[in-house]
């Protein structure tokens, strides 16, 4: 475990028990970023926990589109030089059943509040105008009911599955990559000297914040098992546990010739083309307020935008009731480089 302070305020942290963690929220998202936990653990295995833990499985692919990533949140309260997993496991396990559930997903971008979460525990009309009120992202009921029912034993096996992940082949895994991991926290150690932390971390993210703090204390993670090639945990400016936990991936990135082109089509439409220079120019914008600098119907815009989130062209940040748009500048960079690589330009 490794908690080192680079900066003032600034902590390179990288506790190695929490890959684990990392790992099945990969599994659950069906390894689409990446195949490492494959790598490591072989298809039998993985195959073997699918059967094992079908419960929880299946109750997350109901209701992933929840950005249950929310859950993860949770790690502001507990994240120091004394994390362990089990903590993390313990801490969640101890909230009130409706507390944890309300931090869980992005309820309230749904505008439902934590009273209705808690009525829906024991009362079957609430849980049916709950199911309403998400339906379009959420296609199972039962899966819903599952998972506001059965929240115990839904993080009882996710965390079941992460001590079952945190294997020798894991730690020879993680062994493998000293070299990247001593790499970034060099990195990051010289960007701060030249810029502030929220700016370093933009950098690295490749977006520009919505929120901006500022943060008591930042923290900067190396990880192998990401779904994803970096995610940022914050708290809003005034509350408690006030600080920003910034996760990288340390993976070699893969070109892909496919993604490039998935790129270059969503690049191609002019409207497609119209957003991101708003984006651009403007920082991160509300989905309406984008309909109202283009003049269409938020229809339209609502269709372009899927396009370029699923291009990974723009990032989206949720807050409270709304979702804040900006520009991937770092997936940007990507396609114009792998453009210049493929062509030898």
């Amino acid at each position: 475990m490794v908690f080192e302070e680079i900066s003032k305020n600034c902590i390179f942290a990288y506790p190695s028990d929490i890959e684990p963690i990392f790992g099945v929220l990969s599994l659950l998202n069906g390894e689409d970023i990446h195949r490492e936990c494959t790598n490591i653990y072989g298809e039998k295995k993985i195959s073997e926990w699918r059967n094992q833990y079908h419960f929880l499985f299946e109750t997350y692919e109901a209701v992933k589109e929840l950005y249950l990533n929310n859950m993860f949140d949770v790690l502001l309260d507990v994240f120091n030089d004394s994390f362990t997993v089990q903590g993390f496991y313990k801490y969640l396990k101890s909230m009130p059943e409706d507390v944890r559930l309300f931090r869980m997903a992005d309820w309230s971008y749904y505008k439902i509040s934590q009273e209705e979460i808690s009525q829906a525990l024991n009362d079957d009309s609430a849980l049916d105008a709950l199911y309403l009120k998400v339906q379009d992202q959420c296609p199972s009921y039962l899966g819903l009911s599952s998972f506001i029912r059965q929240n115990d034993r839904f993080i009882k096996e996710f965390f079941e599955l992460a001590n079952d992940m945190n294997t020798p082949s894991l730690k020879g895994a993680i062994d493998n990559k000293t070299t990247e991991i001593d790499s970034f926290r060099e990195k990051i150690t010289e960007a701060l000297k030249k810029a502030d932390p929220l700016t370093t971390s933009q950098d690295i993210m490749g977006k520009t914040f919505y929120n901006r703090g500022p943060y008591e204390l930042y923290y900067f993670v190396p990880s192998l098992l990401i779904p994803a090639k970096a995610f940022r945990l914050f708290y809003d400016n005034g509350t408690l546990h006030n600080k920003q936990i910034l996760v990288r991936s340390i993976r070699e990135e893969e070109k892909s010739v496919k993604a490039t082109v998935s790129a270059l089509k969503a690049l191609s439409d002019e409207t497609r083309y119209q957003i991101l220079k708003l984006l651009s120019n403007n920082g991160p914008m509300k989905g309406q307020d984008i309909v109202k600098e283009l003049q269409l119907a938020p229809s339209t815009i609502s269709h372009h935008m899927s396009e370029l989130k699923e291009s990974g062209l723009i990032t989206e940040e949720p807050v409270k009731t709304s979702k804040y748009y900006g520009l991937a500048s770092n997936r940007v960079n990507e396609v114009i480089q792998a453009i210049q690589d493929d062509l030898n330009l």
